[in-house]
């Protein structure tokens, strides 16, 4: 698969084509590509993809909203295209000047570096400035510039179309599970090893303490089972989200990610570490003291074990 870092420097022909952020690269998106890949190979064209970074709400949001969360980092959305027979993947920044394309030069700079063949979309796509090139834009200029558009249901369950705000909604409500149904996989993130305050450790449960992209989405405060991998291994891990309330009202702390690691005793200051997050025990609450809370955290770590070992 050919990665390729701007539209600008495509030089491609005849392709078939998906155009979209695909964050989370999730079963919606997976449905997309599967249909547009596997008519590619029929008719013996390239399949391509072309995706922006930043997201354009991160260019384009007001500055009173809520910061835009990633579900994964760019690196991660690479990988997971690489699992689909692509041809190639672009990577158009997305600027504030890009955003103000026309809808007519965007498809017109399509047909020049891709010659583009066939656009592949679902019923709410547009592109180009304000969104003008919605799908009966798109249908009326397929035949004037001689592509074909194909407009693919959305893949829907029973509370309605498969996206990526319905993830983030279910990670800031902690519900991992749904998230995890919605993108097809587990829902991880990753992130460096870094020294924390030792609480843990003085509580007889040491804990990894992640250092997170911040523009990265994660589950919401609570206690979580799941899966750790690091150097090629896969532990059992209780991962905590939050503020520890417990020490000094929770005022004095940073929101943290951490993680006990079930049997498993070594130092991995500065290693890479994956969480895979699979059921959610309990939220975080602050405990009378110390003893209350070692007590609690005993609990965790047999339920997780207990939660674990189902999953396997």
């Amino acid at each position: 698969m050919q990665y390729i870092d701007s539209l600008e420097r495509a030089a491609l022909r005849g392709v078939c084509l998906a155009i979209g952020s695909f964050d989370g690269l999730h079963r919606g998106h997976r449905h997309l590509l599967e249909k547009m890949t596997r008519a590619a190979q029929e008719d013996g064209a390239p399949a391509v993809v072309l995706t922006f970074f930043p997201h354009p709400r991160v260019v384009l949001g007001q500055p009173s909203a809520p910061p835009f969360r990633y579900l994964i980092p760019l690196e991660e959305r690479l990988r997971l295209l690489g699992e689909f027979p692509l041809d190639a993947v672009i990577v158009q920044p997305f600027t504030t000047g890009f955003s103000t394309t026309p809808a007519s030069e965007f498809l017109s700079t399509l047909k020049t570096r891709l010659g583009l063949r066939s656009l592949w979309c679902g019923p709410n796509f547009s592109l180009g400035k304000g969104r003008e090139g919605n799908v009966a834009y798109l249908t009326e200029k397929s035949v004037a510039l001689g592509f074909s558009l194909y407009v693919v249901p959305p893949l829907v369950d029973s509370a309605g179309p498969i996206a990526s705000s319905r993830i983030r909604q279910a990670l800031t409500a902690g519900d991992v599970i749904q998230a995890a149904e919605l993108l097809g996989r587990g829902f991880a993130v990753s992130g460096t090893v870094v020294h924390g305050q030792g609480r843990g450790r003085s509580l007889g449960f040491p804990t990894a303490n992640l250092d997170l992209w911040p523009e990265l989405a994660v589950p919401g405060y609570g206690i979580y089972a799941g899966w750790v991998y690091l150097a090629g291994r896969r532990f059992a891990g209780a991962t905590s989200i939050g503020v520890r309330p417990t020490f000094a009202n929770g005022t004095a702390h940073e929101a943290t990610v951490e993680t006990h690691i079930l049997d498993f005793d070594g130092d991995i200051y500065g290693a890479s570490l994956q969480l895979e997050f699979v059921a959610r025990l309990r939220e975080e609450i602050r405990f009378p003291n110390t003893d209350a809370l070692r007590a609690q955290m005993m609990k965790d770590v047999a339920r997780t074990r207990l939660i674990l070992q189902e999953a396997s």
